[in-house]
């Protein structure tokens, strides 16, 4: 018979281990860095030859919420390669001062993407088609963490359809 010291000992070295894990996890998810959106012309070529949707993670830097959609959902998902072959994913902070070049292979402002877009609240993502339409229910906020892979999902499943359907017209 197992004593309850031992129980409890074996308890609390898997919760410290869990805990390891899990941290461990969450720093090799910081250090994923998500392609800046530089050059939206070159991203939308791309996406075009590949039938996927291009998504755009319009961020701030001093956003906590998007610290957290960046090293707990959107990291380990690019890190597991979960967009490969569905969707090309940017990220777009709009307190860069830089100018990128638009779907249009025009320059501008990043402030002026947000505005286009109307995706002054961060953080936003954007579901693109390769001419910078949007194809898709964009997910603005965190509502709520534990779903939001799910709707991640769902938005980029609709947007790969529309994006099928369209070439499929064509």
């Amino acid at each position: 018979m197992i004593s309850r010291t031992t129980n409890g000992k074996r308890l609390a070295i898997a919760f410290v281990s869990l805990l390891a894990l899990v941290g461990t996890q969450s720093l090799f998810a910081a250090g994923v860095e998500i392609p800046p959106a530089n050059n939206l012309s070159e991203i939308g070529r791309v996406s075009r030859q590949q039938d996927i949707p291009v998504i755009v993670f319009v961020s701030r830097d001093a956003c906590p919420y998007c610290r957290t959609l960046r090293d707990t959902i959107l990291g380990p998902m690019l890190t597991a390669n979960k967009f490969e072959h569905t969707a090309i994913l940017v990220e777009l902070s709009l307190d860069r001062v830089e100018t990128l070049t638009g779907f249009d292979n025009k320059q501008m402002t990043p402030a002026a993407f947000g505005e286009r877009y109307q995706a002054e609240i961060t953080p936003t993502l954007l579901f693109l088609d390769s001419k910078g339409r949007e194809v898709s229910k964009r997910i603005v906020g965190i509502s709520n963490l534990e779903f939001y892979g799910y709707y991640l999902q769902k938005s980029n499943d609709e947007a790969l359809l529309a994006i099928s359907s369209e070439a499929r017209q064509n």
